[in-house]
């Protein structure tokens, strides 16, 4: 059995490898975890593991410092390091000092470390003294992973002169020109196309990485990689290869690839486009633009091409926040007027539709809002049993990629606002009711002046409302004109015969009797 060492200071990422890596199948032992450089170097001396796999930076004694101190003890241990995105100069340094491979701690798939677990196990079952990783030796074992790490090095910058990316495309056996240099990162559009796959989402992965493989060895040189779940990143060289198409190809190869995962997978895309570069020591420029296009993509309609000089010049315009918005929402939800929260909605829609510079984050945000305040609006006038609030509604907010899926959203659930109000006769009358008293509760208020606005017979109405809330008319008024008694005497200075006089009573005394009865003491004790 091989053994095993994991070193990381979060007891999440420690549990978190135990648990998706299958130790017996693969033949492997786990002989431990530590939180620390320190502990692993005591317990690696003592338990002397083949594989260690460490964190870089740690508190008492980092990855680093682990693994120099135990390559000065010529101890056999390979490393795997796990790193987060801003430490790629400790990751270079770990390399430098004899680290086999890195992973990227929040790309963190099963698959990607049991791969090269399987091959640390038979070079280290081969010969020990061998080097998989950056040897002069062409590499013997897993090919494709050696040419994965390679394409994942030149983008994040771990390997990027020119000489040292030749030497170690010579070595893997690669042919890949340094002239007309692209970054492609391909999106699928739909996150919820991977619930089909259940607790097996890199299954579909692997099918689109297969497809991009093919459809693009076919226009050009270069590799495939995925670095996270729905996202691709294709490196290539579009110097003519053959009878193949030149750069002028590339609208033709992003259309060729759109179509095949279509015809498939039944997915679309997005794409992020670099601009086009010569020399190796550009790529990871045209990954960080790939990146930045495609995190534009969000804004445009599904399956879009986004090039990154499109994008600068979208970066440059000015626009407006949606402040102005989102407070006229609120204020129309609280005031109950159906049409005005319709027609804040649409102007948030449109406000939505121009802001180039929104994110899927800030979206988010503010659809759970509106969530909220519907679902608020929904309670106060009773209309939860309506339907018109589902748990779907909700789930899709964290399922929405698109700026157009939360436009269609916020018109759905508006439009099924009014469908069911309209839909349900008696909730839409006890509604306006609803909304009348609350406007109008400091006045003189009667059940007759409800029914008289409302085009309704008193008798009718007072049934209706009973039924449909439970409540009598009048306990309603009292709830409403109470209920912002409380308000005042909490967030005002104003006397108590003033803050009657607010809410409707004229009479002090009545007031504070009416007040008490309501909710069990006195205004006065109640401030």
């Amino acid at each position: 059995m091989i053994k095993v060492l994991i070193v990381d200071d979060e007891a999440l990422v420690r549990i978190g490898i135990k648990t998706i890596i299958p130790w017996e199948e693969l033949g492997l032992e786990l002989i431990g975890e530590a939180e620390n450089g320190k502990k692993a170097l005591e317990m690696a001396r003592e338990h002397v593991p083949d594989i260690i796999l460490t964190d870089i930076k740690m508190p008492i004694m980092t990855g680093i410092e682990l693994l120099k101190a135990l390559k000065r003890e010529d101890h056999p241990a390979k490393f795997i390091i796990l790193s987060a995105h801003d430490d790629l100069e400790f990751v270079k340094e770990a390399m430098k000092n004899g680290a086999e491979d890195y992973i990227l701690k929040l790309e963190l798939e099963s698959e990607q470390l049991i791969g090269i677990l399987k091959e640390l196990k038979t070079l280290i079952l081969t010969s020990s003294s061998e080097q998989v990783y950056f040897s002069t030796a062409r590499p013997a074992y897993h090919a494709p992973l050696h040419k994965e790490k390679l394409f994942k090095d030149m983008l994040l910058g771990i390997v990027k002169t020119q000489s040292e990316i030749l030497h170690q495309l010579e070595a893997n056996r690669l042919t890949f020109p340094d002239e007309q240099l692209v970054c492609l990162i391909i999106e699928v559009d739909d996150a919820s196309i991977y619930l089909k796959y259940g607790e097996s989402p890199h299954l579909l992965d692997y099918s689109v990485l297969n497809i991009l493989e093919e459809v693009l060895s076919s226009y050009a040189y270069g590799h495939v990689i995925s670095l996270q779940l729905q996202q691709f990143i294709a490196v290539l060289s579009l110097r003519p290869k053959g009878d193949a198409r030149s750069s002028e190809g590339l609208e033709e190869l992003m259309a060729n690839i759109r179509i095949t995962l279509r015809k498939y997978l039944s997915t679309s895309v997005s794409i992020g486009i670099s601009e086009i570069y010569d020399g190796y020591e550009r790529l990871q420029q045209a990954y960080r633009e790939a990146k930045e296009a495609v995190r534009f993509a969000f804004i445009y309609p599904r399956g879009t091409n986004v090039y990154y000089r499109d994008i600068c010049l979208l970066s440059s315009q000015e626009t407006d926040d949606l402040s102005a918005e989102m407070k006229s929402l609120e204020k129309a939800f609280i005031d109950g007027e159906m049409d005005d929260i319709q027609q804040a909605l649409e102007r948030l829609t449109e406000g939505i539709s121009r802001n180039h510079k929104l994110t899927k984050e800030l979206l988010m945000g503010i659809s759970f809002t509106i969530f909220y305040l519907f679902q608020s609006f929904v309670e106060n006038y009773q209309l939860s049993e309506k339907e018109i609030l589902t748990k779907d509604m909700y789930d899709r907010i964290s399922t929405m990629s698109m700026k157009v899926d939360f436009i269609e959203w916020i018109n759905q659930l508006n439009d099924r606002m009014t469908r069911q109000l309209m839909e349900n006769y008696e909730s839409l009358r006890v509604y306006l009711t609803k909304q009348f008293i609350n406007k109008h509760y400091k006045g003189e208020l009667s059940l007759e002046k409800v029914a008289d606005y409302l085009q309704l017979s008193p008798a009718y109405l007072s049934n209706l409302f009973k039924k449909e809330t439970g409540q009598n008319f009048i306990d309603y008024v009292t709830e409403v004109k109470i209920g912002r008694a409380k308000f005042l005497l909490k967030t005002t200075d104003l006397k108590i015969a003033e803050i009657a006089r607010e809410v409707g009573y004229g009479d002090e005394y009545y007031f504070s009797k009416v007040f008490k009865k309501n909710v069990g003491e006195s205004p006065l004790k109640y401030r």
